[in-house]
C-alpha cells in the first residue's frame, strides 16, 4: 500500500517531470544541428494533489479493462469556460476520495477531481471510437475551418491546405510501415493503436500559436510541432520548407506510435532517454534526400555530433546519471549532450545488444501510470536485463561508438 507521503512526494515529482508534459522540438541557429529537443511540463492539477494522497492499492485499479464508467463531469479552467462533459471511459487509477484518472473511449487520458464529478455510472468499457466518430468529434471541438484528411491510419485536421496535410499523411504512413515492420524483424509483437491516430496541422505559425498556446503556453513560440501525452495527439502547422523539418514531425509521430502499441505506457515511469533515444533512432534525417527522411536504424549524423562533441568531457558516471533520473534532459547547460548520448546509447543497443534491449523495453511497457521507479530500481531493471554491469556495458559502449561513422 502506498502511504500518503510517499504518494504526494511522487505524484508530485511525475506531474512535474512527467505528467502533462509534451515531447517538442527546439529551432536551433545552427544550419546542420536544426534542433534541441525539450520538455515543458504544466502545472496545472497541482492543487489537488492531496486528493490524490489517498489512493488506494495500484493493484486493484491500475489497467484494468472491465473497470469502466460513464463520468458527467465540469470541464473547464474557469467559469467562464466550465461545462458539463460526459464520457465513457476506463478507470486507471482510483483514489479513495472518488477522484479518478481515467481514460476516455477516443484515448484521451483525465484527470478528475472528486468535486468535478456531477454523475457516475459503472458499467463495462465500451469499444474505442472509429475514425469516423473521431472525425465527428474533433470538428466540433476545434474552431470553424478544419477539414479532415485520411490515411488507413491516420486521421489529421487541417486548416484547408489538402495538399500539405497528404504529404504528412504520407510519412506517418511511411513510418507506421517501418516502424511496424522494424519490430516485426526483432520478434517484438506490437499491439495495433486502440484509439485512431489523431494530428493536428494549423495553417500557419499565427494559428499554432493561438491553439498551441492553450495547450503548452509560451513553449509554442519556440517548436515547430508536439506530442501531446493527455490528448494522445500530434500537432503541427504548415511550414514553408517540409524537407527541412521531417526529422521533427517523425520524431512526434514516432512518440505517438510508441505510446499507442504497446511499447510504453503514457503517464508511466518512462526514462527520458528510452523514450527520446527511440524517437531519434527512428527519425534519421538526411537532407541531402529529396524526401529529407534517410530512414529507420540509420547513423544520426546530428546527434552523432552531439555525441562526439560530448566525448571529451565525459564523466566515468554519464551513464549512471542517464540512466538513474532525467534531471540532465531539464537543465539547460546538459540536455545536448543527453540527447546525444540518449540516441548513441539507444543505437548500440540496438545494433549490439538487441535481444536484451528488446527485453528491457518489454519490461518497461509494463510499467503502470503514476508508478515511479528508484534512481537505483532503474539501473538495477537496465543492468538485469542487458545481463551485465553498468560499468561493463560503458567500455563496450564507447569502444563501438567510436567507430562509428
Amino acid at each position: 500500500m502506498v502511504t500518503s507521503g510517499k504518494l504526494v512526494a511522487i505524484f508530485f515529482g511525475w506531474t512535474r517531470t512527467r505528467g502533462f508534459s509534451w515531447q517538442v522540438r527546439y529551432r536551433s541557429s545552427s544550419p546542420l544541428d536544426l534542433f534541441v529537443v525539450a520538455r515543458r511540463t504544466v502545472s496545472i492539477f497541482f492543487a489537488a494533489l492531496i486528493a490524490w494522497a489517498v489512493l488506494i492499492d495500484w493493484g486493484g485499479t491500475v489497467g484494468s479493462l472491465a473497470f469502466a464508467d460513464i463520468i458527467t463531469f465540469e470541464d473547464g479552467a474557469d467559469e467562464s469556460t466550465k461545462s458539463e462533459r460526459t464520457i465513457d471511459a476506463e478507470i486507471l487509477v482510483e483514489a479513495a476520495d472518488g477522484g479518478v484518472l481515467a481514460r476516455c473511449d477516443a484515448g484521451r487520458l483525465w484527470t478528475i477531481q472528486p468535486d468535478m464529478i456531477v454523475k457516475r455510472t459503472e458499467q463495462p468499457a465500451g469499444p474505442p471510437v472509429d475514425q469516423e466518430t473521431m472525425a465527428r468529434r474533433m470538428l466540433k471541438e476545434l474552431p470553424a475551418g478544419f477539414q479532415v484528411y485520411r490515411t488507413v491510419n491516420y486521421l489529421i485536421l487541417h486548416q484547408g491546405n489538402e495538399a500539405y496535410a497528404r504529404d504528412c499523411g504520407v510519412l506517418f504512413e511511411q513510418l507506421h510501415r517501418g516502424f511496424f515492420t522494424y519490430w516485426k524483424n526483432q520478434h517484438v509483437d506490437l499491439e495495433e493503436p486502440r484509439y485512431p491516430l489523431v494530428a493536428l496541422v494549423l495553417a500557419n505559425h499565427d494559428e499554432f500559436l493561438k491553439y498551441a498556446g492553450q495547450e503548452i503556453g509560451d513553449t509554442a513560440k519556440s517548436v515547430i510541432g508536439y506530442y501531446h501525452l493527455e490528448s494522445n495527439r500530434m500537432t503541427t502547422f504548415r511550414v514553408p520548407n517540409i524537407e527541412r523539418n521531417i526529422a521533427t514531425i517523425i520524431h512526434e509521430a514516432t512518440h505517438q506510435l510508441a505510446y499507442n502499441c504497446g511499447l510504453q505506457t503514457r503517464f508511466a515511469d518512462n526514462p527520458m532517454w528510452v523514450s527520446e533515444g527511440m524517437a531519434m533512432f527512428f527519425e534519421s534525417p538526411d537532407f541531402s534526400n529529396p524526401r529529407g527522411w534517410r530512414g529507420i536504424g540509420r547513423v544520426n549524423v546530428v546527434n552523432l555530433g552531439r555525441f562526439r562533441r560530448y566525448l571529451p568531457l565525459r564523466p566515468e558516471d554519464s551513464l549512471v546519471t542517464l540512466l538513474s533520473d532525467d534531471s540532465r534532459f531539464r537543465s539547460a547547460s546538459t540536455a545536448e549532450d543527453a540527447y546525444g548520448e540518449s540516441w548513441a546509447l539507444t543505437y548500440f543497443l540496438l545494433k549490439t545488444q538487441r535481444k536484451e534491449f528488446v527485453a528491457y523495453l518489454q519490461k518497461l511497457s509494463e510499467s503502470k501510470p503514476l508508478d515511479e521507479r528508484t534512481p537505483r530500481e532503474r539501473i538495477e531493471d537496465f543492468e538485469s536485463s542487458m545481463g551485465m554491469a553498468l560499468d561493463e556495458l560503458d567500455r563496450k559502449f564507447l569502444t563501438y561508438m567510436r567507430r562509428v561513422r
